[in-house]
C-alpha cells in the first residue's frame, strides 16, 4: 500500500480554509467527499487509472494547534498499489499535492514538513 505523509504550517483565517483546501485538491483532480472541523477526505476520481492505483487524500486539521490564523494539516495520501518502484502514481499525488497547497494563493505557507 502506498502511503505518503506531509505536515504543512499555513496562515489562513479558520473560517476561509476548506475552500481554500477545495481549491487546491480540485487542481489535482480530487473531490472532497468527506468534511468535518478537523477531517477532510478527498479523493481520485474513477477512468483514469486503475482501481488499487486510486489515491485518497486525508488532512487532519489540528485544531487544538491553531493559533491565531496559524493552522496545521497532517496530509497522508494513499491507494491500495504496492510502491515498487520510487516514481509511482501515489507518490506523483502527492508531489502534486504538495505543489497545490504551496503554491495556493488563499494563504500564505509558512513551513512544509515532507515525512
Amino acid at each position: 500500500m502506498g502511503r505518503y505523509t506531509q505536515q504543512f504550517m499555513i496562515e489562513i483565517s479558520p473560517q476561509k480554509l476548506l475552500l481554500a483546501l477545495k481549491e487546491s485538491l480540485e487542481l489535482c483532480n480530487l473531490s472532497i467527499t468527506y468534511s468535518t472541523g478537523d477531517y477532510v477526505m478527498a479523493q481520485e476520481a474513477t477512468g483514469n487509472v486503475s482501481f488499487s492505483k486510486l489515491v485518497t487524500v486525508e488532512i487532519l486539521i489540528h485544531q487544538t494547534e491553531i493559533d491565531g490564523d496559524n493552522v496545521k494539516l497532517t496530509c497522508v495520501t494513499k491507494n491500495q498499489e504496492l510502491p515498487l518502484r520510487s516514481n509511482n502514481h501515489c507518490q506523483r499525488m502527492a508531489d502534486m499535492v504538495s505543489q497545490a497547497f504551496a503554491g495556493n494563493q488563499n494563504w500564505k505557507l509558512v513551513e512544509m514538513i515532507p515525512s
